[in-house]
């Protein structure tokens, strides 16, 4: 296992006292377009007579859409913030995300109109904050950072696919912005558990991210009241 030695020489400062109300999850690209067979990425993978190229991926984000659920249901309950991230492009062909997210659309398998959908078992209740980027990062295409500073949210709780790609990015880019992150273990996939695995002690190393499981942040969310009047 990979591990930078720079690390074992410093110490974080520490942390401020969890918030809830200064606490938001990020839910990121669990929409059609890349999240489930129907979607287009599925609809590729058989235009290209290789149907089950990508079904560990549908298979492992099958497997964390409870997880998330779970805990976007205990944020709502809570007073967290839940905010829903997708792809979700100006123009037909996606000549605007490239190239960081598409190949040539007008090329390849074209997008529909269900691609932008979040998947129903994780989709937004209310008037839950929408952000659509054309990049990997969302912070690189989206108001995000300003969004989180109008209501003073200090922590980001991050979830979604895939798990060294579009959620590291923007992991690593809150994290740079000071805002404290925390990458949950299992509300986060990726095309293979290889890759997942990898990224996790990737982005834990130093523990500048944290890396923690659902029941651990639902365990944070009960316990805050009483931490908060101590």
């Amino acid at each position: 296992m990979a591990h930078d030695p720079y690390y074992d020489l410093i110490s974080l400062p520490p942390e401020p006292p969890f918030d809830p109300s200064r606490t938001a999850l990020l839910t990121i690209d669990l929409q059609y377009l890349d999240a489930h067979p129907s979607g287009w990425m599925g609809r590729l993978a058989r235009d290209q007579g290789k149907p089950d190229h990508l079904k560990e991926r549908f298979e492992f984000i099958q497997e964390i859409l409870p997880n998330v659920r779970r805990l976007q249901d205990a944020c709502r309950v809570h007073g967290v913030e839940v905010i829903h991230i997708r792809v979700a492009y100006r123009t037909r062909n996606g000549r605007d995300g490239r190239r960081a997210l598409s190949a040539d659309l007008a090329n390849v398998t074209p997008v529909d109109d269900r691609d932008n959908d979040f998947l129903e078992e994780v989709a937004p209740v209310g008037d839950e904050i929408v952000i659509d980027k054309t990049s990997a990062g969302t912070f690189n295409s989206t108001a995000l950072d300003q969004i989180l500073r109008n209501m003073n949210i200090n922590r980001l709780w991050v979830t979604g696919i895939v798990t060294e790609g579009c959620v590291e990015i923007t992991a690593r880019d809150a994290a740079d912005r000071g805002f404290l992150v925390t990458l949950v273990r299992d509300g986060c996939a990726s095309s293979t558990h290889v890759a997942h695995e990898d990224a996790l002690q990737r982005m834990g190393d130093g523990d500048l991210i944290k890396v923690r499981t659902v029941e651990d942040l639902i365990g944070d969310l009960v316990a805050a009241p009483a931490m908060a009047g101590d």
